[in-house]
């Protein structure tokens, strides 16, 4: 549902405020029910309010006026320490639902193993996301937040109306984005112009997954703080700018399950110890065919993101938010 627009007239620095507190609220609301341990999705919203949290904080920097307790470094520690515990949540879902069903009887045995390894792993994993929860660093840095969320200080640049400088904050990132290396593999350059390798050249696409398979997982870390800067400013446009959104959040899961896969992949073997087409071939084989399904959904976001056209509508959509 697209959100009523807010009176133009808010300032930077009212709106940052109104933000952070949001996304703080959000932060902090699930802490109990994490330290129970019961059920994976408080962790999950833990996870989204701190990175959410810090994005905002980026975002509003130059309009506010933070405590210096408040260090991205540490929100980003914190954030780390979510996600590897998340990760791992994640990751015991996908074998014991997707894969686990699918094997053999052979493979079963082996992958007993795989699932005692990882809870051993998640369990340490835990341990430390408590002991940080747990810290004075942690407690110090809510306070401080807190603090200011109780009298907060603005900058020159706060006074400044949000539609006064709305592309100019927006655009920057967008034009990142657009000019990040991820977009190019699995494509070939001739003269300046780029194509898209065949769908049906299976081994070669692959090969460019396993040579720049860490482009993408950048670019979906790039996209996903796109996307949160993005809703902040939802309010200020019209619904094509909501569609955009929407698309960054699909691209930014279709590069995730990519990631997943990979990351799964990694652990297999760094477990078992041994190549996953001899141990595991069901699973193996599974992941080939994910592979292949991954360029069929990916190819045509990836030609819509390098077309002149394209690119040039986001950007004229960035400088036209709504003034009344």
């Amino acid at each position: 549902m697209k959100p009523d627009p807010l009176d133009s007239s808010i300032t930077l620095g009212e709106y940052g405020y109104q933000t952070i507190r949001q996304n703080f609220q959000k932060l902090v609301e699930p802490e109990g029910d994490i330290f129970k341990d019961r059920d994976p999705e408080p962790l999950h919203q833990m996870r989204v309010g701190m990175r959410r949290l810090r994005t905002a904080i980026q975002v509003f920097r130059t309009a506010i006026a933070l405590p210096k307790k408040v260090s991205d470094s540490l929100i980003g520690k914190i954030a780390k320490r979510l996600g590897e515990t998340r990760d791992l949540d994640v990751l015991q879902q996908e074998l014991t639902t997707h894969y686990q069903p699918l094997l053999t009887k052979i493979e079963l045995s082996k992958f007993d193993d795989v699932l005692k390894h990882l809870h051993q792993k998640r369990n340490r994993s835990f341990l430390n996301l408590k002991n940080i929860l747990n810290s004075d660093r942690y407690h110090k840095l809510k306070q401080a937040i807190e603090a200011w969320i109780d009298q907060p200080k603005y900058t020159q640049i706060g006074d400044l109306k949000v539609i006064q400088i709305l592309p100019d904050l927006l655009l920057p990132l967008i034009c990142q984005l657009f000019l990040h290396k991820g977009w190019l593999v699995g494509t070939t350059i001739q003269n300046g112009n780029v194509a898209l390798m065949s769908i049906d050249n299976h081994e070669g696409l692959n090969q460019k997954l396993e040579q720049f398979g860490e482009d993408l997982h950048d670019l979906r870390k790039l996209i996903k703080g796109v996307r949160y800067q993005a809703e902040f400013f939802s309010c200020f446009y019209e619904a094509s700018y909501l569609e955009r959104i929407e698309e960054f959040k699909t691209i930014q899961e279709i590069l995730g399950q990519l990631h997943d896969r990979e990351v799964l992949h990694q652990f297999l073997e760094s477990t078992l110890k041994a190549d996953l087409t001899k141990v595991l071939p069901t699973v193996n084989q599974i992941m080939k065919q994910e592979q292949t399904a991954f360029w069929h959904s990916w190819q045509p976001i990836q030609e819509r993101y390098l077309s002149l056209d394209f690119r040039q509508s986001v950007r004229s959509l960035l400088t036209t938010p709504i003034l009344t």
